[in-house]
């Protein structure tokens, strides 16, 4: 059986667009649906009809079979919910979130795609009974974040240390200096002079070399 390209889930998508929006299926309208030529489309269609994907009369009509309208049905809900998603949880305007959904929804798939959208109608349903928790998941969202970052990133004077990425070797090495997971520095800072790392964790201010801080990571 020959698969089905992203390309041609982008035809099926947009038919079944056409179609449950009672509007005529035809290479004309498919054309300015997704601004290509009528001859690409015809191409494409004559193509999609060999693969039992839809029935096309000559010059005339496009009916998607049973088979390409459960496709096109499968990737136009993913379409829908990812924009839902990226325009009214991550708060990206509409344009961008149309974008974004179709880089995306050729590559979601299978029971990571069923979990995906389970969350999003979990998410939508608490919104409308106005749960007390998904208020706070909101203002949680408009939250910057911070990643974790290597020491060597200087993107923080103090934080916790959340990972240790150096060999066995270097991590030894840090741990009799007393720098290890979970440690809290309380102040960082780099010496152009010397080219060290000075970090002052449990009242104590430890050197490190360039390569020992590069693989401490804080957040």
């Amino acid at each position: 059986m020959t698969a089905v390209t992203s390309r041609l889930e982008d035809y099926l998508e947009a038919l079944f667009h056409l179609e449950t929006t009672g509007c005529k299926q035809t290479v004309t309208a498919l054309a300015e649906n997704l601004k290509l030529t009528k001859g690409t489309i015809a191409t494409v269609i004559k193509k999609m009809a060999e693969q039992e994907l839809v029935w096309h009369e000559s010059y005339g009509s496009i009916r998607l079979t049973p088979k390409g309208r459960r496709i096109g049905w499968q990737v136009y809900m993913k379409h829908e919910r990812l924009t839902s998603f990226f325009h009214d949880f991550l708060g990206q305007d509409a344009a961008r979130s149309e974008e974004i959904a179709c880089l995306i929804e050729h590559h979601l798939d299978g029971a990571a795609a069923n979990r995906f959208f389970n969350l999003i109608d979990f998410l939508q349903e608490a919104q409308a009974e106005k749960k007390e928790w998904t208020r706070e998941l909101f203002l949680s969202l408009n939250h910057s974040g911070r990643l974790p970052a290597p020491l060597t990133l200087e993107t923080a004077t103090q934080g916790r240390i959340c990972r240790l990425s150096g060999s066995d070797e270097i991590n030894q090495k840090l741990a009799e200096k007393g720098i290890v997971s979970n440690g809290c520095p309380e102040h960082i800072a780099f010496n152009k002079q010397d080219g060290k790392y000075y970090v002052k964790i449990n009242g104590r201010t430890i050197a490190l070399d360039p390569v020992e801080a590069a693989t401490v990571w804080i957040v």
